[in-house]
């Protein structure tokens, strides 16, 4: 656990030390696909909780997903 801890700093401080605008690309380009990743994965595990316990899925006329 101390290495990952350690790499994590080294990561952070590399990081941060930065410009700004290499720091927001870099950000941006992990932040956004491992989001998209956790939130695709809550979707399916939501998905999943609501067919076990038997709710269909809410009409959406409109198409515009709310």
């Amino acid at each position: 656990m101390d290495g990952l801890l350690s790499w994590w700093d080294g990561v952070e401080e590399w990081l941060t030390g930065l410009p700004f605008i290499p720091q927001l690309v870099v950000t941006a380009l992990v932040l956004v696909p491992l989001c998209t990743l956790v939130a695709a994965g809550i979707n399916y595990l939501v998905g999943r909780l609501f067919s076990r316990i038997g709710r269909s899925e809410a009409d959406d006329d409109h198409g515009w997903g709310v």
